[in-house]
């Protein structure tokens, strides 16, 4: 049996057992817990989640986005620094700069920060750039930062290959936290071409999420939140070439 079968079997075996107690809580709880649910231990490696295939949870009842993978930008050196102490604003609960920005490669966004943010699909040099505009002169203030081709390539390769997407619902009943699932997709045939021209078509969205350290020994200091390459599911599902639904 294949890893993506045992996968299948394992999902099949869950499902059957309705709701499921878990200790888990917060956004990423589906997610979370069915990975205790299959015995994989938490962790932030680059690689897919599950012998190549890369485990998306999603509530049933909701059209929330998909984080595809994270990718803080190869161009410059100290980027994320850069960008907050540049662009962002001042929060009131640090009183330091930062930048939360949702960047698309259709049309230009505007930023309270007095900027406008934009992905530029750069074939010829082979690079997805930040294009920074300052809304007061309408003149482009930064076209340097980028991403290469190669690092996404490698993103896409290790990371996404192949996404099971799995369905579920979640309750509350006297404190304790419920999950279920019902139904999983297997996603596979997404090429760079398709994600550069989902970009472009402002599919494929870039969220930048740039604090700073409240506390600890990194007070103060820049906190990359996770610069998160996003799409809603129902777009996801088209940009790759294959789906399998299991039920």
């Amino acid at each position: 049996m294949n890893k993506e079968e045992e996968l299948i079997e394992k999902f099949k075996i869950i499902k059957s057992r309705g709701w499921i107690p878990t200790n888990r809580h917060g956004d990423q709880c589906l997610g979370n817990a069915f990975e205790d649910l299959i015995g994989k231990t938490e962790d932030n490696k680059s690689e897919a989640d599950y012998f190549g295939i890369e485990l998306k949870a999603h509530r049933t009842i909701t059209k929330s986005m998909v984080s595809l993978f994270s990718k803080s930008p190869s161009y410059p050196k100290g980027v994320n620094t850069y960008l907050r102490e540049t662009y962002g604003v001042v929060e009131d609960d640090y009183g330091k700069k930062v930048l939360n920005t949702t960047v698309s490669g259709l049309k230009e966004n505007t930023h309270r920060g007095g900027y406008g943010f934009k992905a530029v699909v750069d074939r010829e040099n082979e690079r997805i750039l930040l294009q920074v505009r300052n809304l007061s002169t309408n003149a482009i203030v930064d076209d340097e930062i980028f991403w290469s081709f190669s690092v996404l390539e490698k993103a896409l390769e290790k990371k996404i290959k192949k996404v099971a997407v799995l369905y579920g619902d979640e309750k509350i009943e006297e404190g304790q936290h419920f999950v279920r699932y019902t139904s999983m997709r297997i996603l596979e045939g997404l090429t760079f071409e398709k994600l550069l021209s989902s970009i472009e078509e402002g599919l494929l969205l870039i969220d930048i999420r740039i604090g700073v350290y409240a506390s600890g020994k990194n007070a103060g200091k820049t906190h990359d939140h996770g610069t998160g390459f996003r799409i809603h599911l129902e777009n996801l599902l088209n940009t790759y070439g294959k789906v399998r639904v299991i039920e």
